[in-house]
């Protein structure tokens, strides 16, 4: 009698997760899986059955405190190396189309300088950022998904004088710098030992108590929005990520996201703070050749109530990204 084959751990998935190259893995049931690669996604000629998708996926989640059921048919958790993993399963999807999605954090540039080496970023507008950074400046990174936005932030990090105290906030462990006096606290789910679930605004607020000179929120999406400009209008300087279709419109969405916050919060109220606080909007764009800086514009004092005055400072013109704003190109341009 021939033995059954002993599965492979984490099965075909198991080498995409060896590749430092591949930045995302994508299985849908048991169809089809593709891959992230500098920015492009590819289909990987291999198929399983929906059996073997079921198995990599507990195999993922052993030892993270989670697992997909009918209880929690959907679940997101971070793996011990630090790549985060999204699995929707039945009876939310399909019952043979659980989709496994495992997003890996690959470091592409080191700082402004790699940037700039990349041309993603011009020696001028580097050196814009550089100064709004070293001088307590409040920067707002938009973006699509995987656009480079955490990438952004870590060379913007940096940046930051040293005898700063930076805390940061996330759902998941993504931002990297070596500062001597920074904090690093992540979101926590309800797990299956009991613990009580700990959300970004618990973060923020957090981080208030922590005398920080800078807060950094590593993807604003929800009602934290009011509490980091809250706490951003308390006097420290802020660095955050947000999902986006312009720099113009990360904004909005931040005004969107406050009234998310209580049924007394007023839009007048959170664009006055908006405006207030953010000194910078950074718009990253990804593209089939690449990621790229694709506007920097500050946020002057307004003129109009119910639409975000900006001065446009760069833009992406043929290319390259160029200068559009008022006056000379200067390092301090960004504080009008």
């Amino acid at each position: 009698m021939t033995a059954a084959p002993v599965p492979i751990r984490f099965g075909h998935v198991g080498e995409l997760l060896d590749d430092p190259l591949i930045e995302e893995i994508i299985v849908i049931g048991g169809e089809r899986t593709f891959i992230v690669r500098n920015g492009v996604k590819e289909l990987v000629s291999v198929v399983v059955d929906a059996a073997s998708v079921r198995r990599i996926a507990d195999q993922l989640l052993a030892g993270t405190g989670r697992r997909v059921d009918i209880a929690s048919p959907i679940v997101s958790a971070q793996l011990p190396d630090g790549r985060r993993v999204h699995i929707p399963g039945p009876p939310v999807t399909h019952r043979d189309r659980m989709n496994i999605q495992i997003r890996k954090f690959v470091v592409t540039a080191a700082d402004l300088t790699d940037l700039v080496d990349r041309e993603a970023l011009t020696p001028s507008a580097a050196k814009l950022l550089r100064h709004a950074v070293r001088n307590d400046a409040t920067i707002l990174v938009a973006g699509a998904p995987g656009a480079g936005k955490t990438t952004l932030v870590n060379c913007l990090l940096r940046e930051v004088s040293p005898e700063r105290r930076v805390v940061t906030c996330e759902e998941v462990f993504e931002i990297e710098a070596d500062l001597p006096d920074m904090t690093q606290m992540q979101t926590r789910a309800i797990g299956l030992d009991g613990g009580a679930e700990i959300t970004l605004r618990d973060l923020v607020r957090e981080a208030l108590r922590q005398r920080p000179d800078r807060i950094v929120v590593g993807e604003v999406r929800g009602p934290e929005a009011l509490d980091m400009l809250l706490a951003l209008n308390a006097g420290c300087s802020g660095l955050a990520t947000i999902h986006a279709n312009s720099a113009r419109d990360s904004l909005e969405k931040l005004v969107s996201y406050g009234v998310l916050a209580g049924d007394n919060i007023s839009v007048p109220f959170l664009r006055r703070t908006v405006s207030a606080v953010v000194d910078l909007v950074v718009y990253v764009k990804r593209t089939t050749g690449g990621r790229y800086i694709h506007e920097i514009l500050a946020v002057p004092d307004q003129l109009d109530a119910d639409v975000f005055t900006v001065a446009p400072l760069y833009r992406r013109r043929d290319g390259t990204l160029a200068w559009v704003g008022n006056g000379s190109e200067a390092p301090d341009s960004w504080r009008g």
